[in-house]
């Protein structure tokens, strides 16, 4: 006589296997974050595609405006940079114009978007004239012509380089540009024996969207839906990554890192300070941070570079990340903090 449980075995394997599949079903993919221009908008190797579309002054021969490439400044080096130079010969207010562009795109998919760049002012020479800049940032769709705002900032102070986001909207299959013009004023007249060059300058520009699961051209490699290299080092740019100021106590570094949320897994990290690229300040820590989390790193500073550290009022550090398939290496200045 059989047993009742070997009647049932078969049914039951069966009933398992139709709940795993529904299970498997059930939970959705991961959504990949596309990143446009696909290629633009980091400047390190160049202006990407760029353009400058607009610049004037309104003190004819006695002021330039002029809109280009930039590989000394930025973070890491590298930006696009509108620039005002003024003549000594300059009497009166100046006021100059310059307007840049960034090569059309076609994204693939429809919703929000995260619109990110990271902007920093320069005064220079011209500081006595006080000097502001207003700058505006604009999704232009190519396809219906429309001019959408979605960032608009005055400076009028010496700023370093600060990420600043805004919310957009797109469609799928649309075309659209980044446009970004900025007006440069001083408001103390000149008396002529002033002169000289302010400037300010975009890094990192860029439109994020969030796809559907599986989707979007920018998925990057690692299979449908993963992670690109690309979108990863555009999540961990700005704030996505470290979060400042370093506080440097004795030897130690203790610095702030974070696994973004839109990552969808925990990083692995590798931290390292820098006095410059060629020369590290700290041996490397490494940690394990779970997405939209973060974690306080300790970094112990080399002793034939404490001295040089102790000196300094910003620090370069290296952060190497790995989430998933994808990896990126991204570089950051800090603010340094002594107690």
């Amino acid at each position: 006589m059989r047993s009742s449980s070997g009647r049932l075995g078969p049914a039951v394997m069966v009933c398992a296997a139709a709940l795993a599949a529904a299970l498997l079903v059930a939970v959705p993919a991961q959504a990949a974050t596309n990143v446009y221009p696909a290629k633009g908008g980091t400047f390190d190797n160049g202006s990407q595609g760029w353009l400058t579309t607009e610049a004037s002054c309104n003190l004819a021969l006695l002021c330039t405006a002029e809109g280009g490439f930039d590989s000394k400044d930025g973070n890491p080096p590298g930006s696009y940079a509108a620039n005002t130079t003024i003549g000594v010969n300059a009497v009166g207010l100046f006021k100059s114009t310059i307007a840049v562009q960034s090569p059309d795109f076609t994204v693939s998919e429809a919703g929000d978007a995260t619109l990110h760049l990271e902007r920093q002012f320069d005064p220079g020479s011209l500081v006595d004239l006080a000097p502001e800049v207003t700058y505006t940032v604009e999704l232009i769709d190519r396809t219906t012509g429309k001019r959408t705002e979605a960032l608009k900032e005055a400076i009028n102070a010496a700023s370093p380089f600060t990420g600043k986001d805004a919310a957009v909207t797109v469609k799928a299959g649309r075309d659209y540009a980044i446009a970004i013009t900025a007006v440069t004023a001083s408001t103390v007249a000149g008396t002529g024996l002033l002169g000289g060059t302010t400037s300010i300058r975009f890094d990192n520009v860029a439109l994020s969207v969030q796809g559907a699961a599986g989707a979007g051209a920018g998925a990057g490699a690692g299979g449908s839906g993963s992670l690109s290299n690309q979108q990863l080092a555009s999540l961990l740019a700005g704030n996505g990554g470290l979060v400042g100021p370093a506080v440097l106590e004795g030897n130690k570094l203790f610095v702030k890192a974070r696994c973004p949320k839109k990552v969808g897994r925990p990083c692995r990290v590798g931290l390292q300070g820098l006095l410059s690229k060629r020369r590290p300040a700290t041996a490397v820590r490494r940690a394990k941070i779970r997405n939209g989390k973060a974690k306080r790193l300790v970094l112990e500073v080399k002793p034939k570079a404490l001295a040089k550290v102790k000196a300094r009022r910003k620090l370069l550090f290296k952060e190497t990340v790995r989430a998933g398939k994808a990896h990126a290496t991204v570089y950051k200045r800090l603010k340094l903090i002594h107690r």
